[in-house]
């Protein structure tokens, strides 16, 4: 049995869920983990900086705010407006994959620092430097990631797990719990951690 999280980068309410996920892992320790990346700002998809994004960013970012207690920083709110910046998931999501597949361990607090980076510190993700200081951070060698991040295989596994997320879920985040008989949907969008650690314990009689 395992649970199989699904976010995306640049989802501001997956940013917002990130301290409720590391709850629930802590909470079932022998409990596999698995997350994944979803792909909602993709290739056309992912829209650039400007009037409309910004506008956008304001008034929907203070209500996760103040649900989650995440701070969203005027850094980002400048980035928001930035034309030249386009907000693509790919290319964080190359880097949690790749992370994924290099220290699985350290998936999910990488996902969190990366989100952190862009939302709390304004920092961007198609700057390198933004995932070496992560990857340093975390005690991960930087360099198998620069010889790697972006590479075939690199965009093959990220692509492919795009492909089944956009299968699974409706919108991110998302949580669901794979049974081996089945795998089913625990929450569709923010959730509480205490809540889900309940439904998950009703999994494990």
């Amino acid at each position: 049995m395992k649970l199989i999280y699904i976010m995306d980068p640049q989802c501001g309410w997956c940013y917002g869920n990130s301290k409720n996920v590391q709850k629930v892992m802590e909470a079932f320790p022998n409990l596999k983990f698995e997350l994944m990346v979803g792909g909602m700002w993709v290739g056309e998809q992912a829209p650039t900086g400007g009037k409309d994004l910004s506008d956008f960013i304001q008034k929907h970012s203070p209500a996760m705010e103040q649900k989650t207690g995440a701070l969203v920083s005027t850094e980002y709110y400048e980035l928001a407006k930035d034309e030249t910046y386009t907000f693509s998931s790919f290319e964080p999501s190359l880097a949690i994959n790749w992370v994924k597949h290099h220290a699985p361990e350290k998936t999910v607090e990488f996902a969190s620092e990366l989100q952190k980076a862009q939302f709390h510190f304004g920092q961007k993700f198609d700057d390198f430097k933004t995932y070496i200081t992560i990857l340093q951070k975390l005690d991960i060698d930087p360099q198998p990631f620069m010889d790697s991040w972006g590479n075939d295989e690199n965009q093959k596994q990220t692509v492919d797990e795009i492909n089944q997320s956009r299968k699974m879920a409706a919108g991110f985040p998302s949580l669901f719990i794979d049974t081996t008989a089945t795998v089913e949907k625990l929450a569709a969008g923010y959730f509480e951690a205490d809540e889900m650690i309940e439904a998950i314990n009703s999994y494990m009689v």
